[in-house]
C-alpha cells in the first residue's frame, strides 16, 4: 500500500482531487459482469432434463404425457424450461391422491 502525504495539501484542494480521480476511475472502469445464476428460463432437452432430475428418460416422457411437466416443442423436438423442471418437484406442483377409504 502507498502512503499518501497530504502535508501542504488544503482540505477542499484534497477532496476535489479525490473526486476527479474517483469520477475517473468510474468512468475508465470495465463494466463487472453480472452475478452468475442459474438461467431460470434455460430450455433443457429431455435428456438433459432426465440427468439433472436424476431420472430416466421415459419418466421426463411420462410426466410430459401426464400434464405433470410443461414443455415446448421446436423443430419437432421437445423443450422443458429449466425453472419448469425444478418446479415440478415442489410440493404445490404435485396432486395429492385422495385418501382411501377404510372398509370394516
Amino acid at each position: 500500500m502507498q502512503t499518501i502525504i497530504t502535508q501542504g495539501v488544503a482540505y477542499q484542494q484534497l477532496l476535489d482531487d479525490l473526486r476527479a480521480l474517483i469520477r475517473h476511475e468510474m468512468t475508465t472502469a470495465q463494466p463487472s459482469p453480472p452475478p452468475t445464476s442459474p438461467n431460470t428460463d434455460e430450455l433443457l432437452t429431455v435428456q438433459q432434463a432426465a440427468a439433472l432430475l436424476d431420472v430416466s428418460v421415459a419418466t421426463v416422457h411420462e410426466h410430459k404425457r401426464r400434464g405433470l411437466l410443461p414443455y415446448t416443442k421446436i423443430g419437432g423436438r421437445a423443450y422443458i424450461k429449466r425453472a419448469d423442471l425444478l418446479a415440478a418437484g415442489t410440493p404445490q406442483q404435485r396432486s395429492q391422491k385422495p385418501a382411501r377409504a377404510k372398509s370394516k
